[in-house]
């Protein structure tokens, strides 16, 4: 509600107030309906300036946290441009006591726009097909940017995360998996997968 609006509303009231106790004449009736007019006003005041403020709430958590570079920018940067799956990845035995595999090591380095190895930060999806199970998802591990970026190997002749993704529930029923990797870019926002059939050790 706007100052003059507010001002006159509770000069109005005053008014209404000080003759409320005469016996009512023409001007106190016009007086009254002046006042609830006013009231009618400022209510619809009130919910035009509540709507603006949910647009402009809207309008702020649907703009990006991190704003994005421009291509020619983006351009002169070493970026990713693409994923690599390393050879090891594969079936993984985390438990030497037990037999067979429990789980899967994935092997990725991000490459770039020439496809040399190149440290990318960037948030990680695997899932496993079991293909001999009727193109059955086994299992889906998810890594944030974060928690991937502690998996990162550069000791050594490795330069890649490694990421291990234990079995979710039962070990699968068949060795031959297939292995589907999404890898997406926190710097360009851009998205790259890769997939590679492994055979995993079952127990005994």
């Amino acid at each position: 509600m706007t100052a003059p609006a507010s001002r006159l509303l509770a000069a109005l009231i005053g008014v209404a107030m000080a003759t409320g106790c005469a016996k009512p004449n023409p001007a106190n009736i016009a007086l009254r309906r002046q006042v609830q007019e006013l009231e009618t006003v400022v209510a619809e005041l009130r919910t035009a300036r509540q709507v603006d403020q949910n647009t402009i709430r809207k309008l702020e958590s649907d703009r990006p946290t991190v704003p994005t570079l421009p291509a020619e920018r983006l351009a002169a940067l070493f970026t990713a441009h693409g994923i690599a799956l390393g050879r090891l990845t594969g079936g993984a035995d985390f438990d030497s006591k037990k037999p067979g595999d429990e789980g899967l090591k994935i092997y990725l380095t991000p490459t770039d726009d020439t496809g040399d190895d190149v440290k990318a930060a960037g948030s990680v999806t695997v899932e496993t097909f079991d293909l001999s199970a009727g193109d059955v998802r086994i299992g889906k591990w998810e890594f944030s940017a974060v928690d991937a970026r502690k998996l990162w190997n550069g000791a050594g002749l490795l330069y890649e995360y490694v990421l291990p993704c234990a079995w979710q529930s039962a070990p699968p029923a068949h060795e031959q998996l297939t292995i589907k990797v999404t890898f997406t870019d926190e710097l360009t926002g851009r998205v790259f997968s890769a997939q590679k059939a492994v055979t995993v050790r079952l127990h005994g």
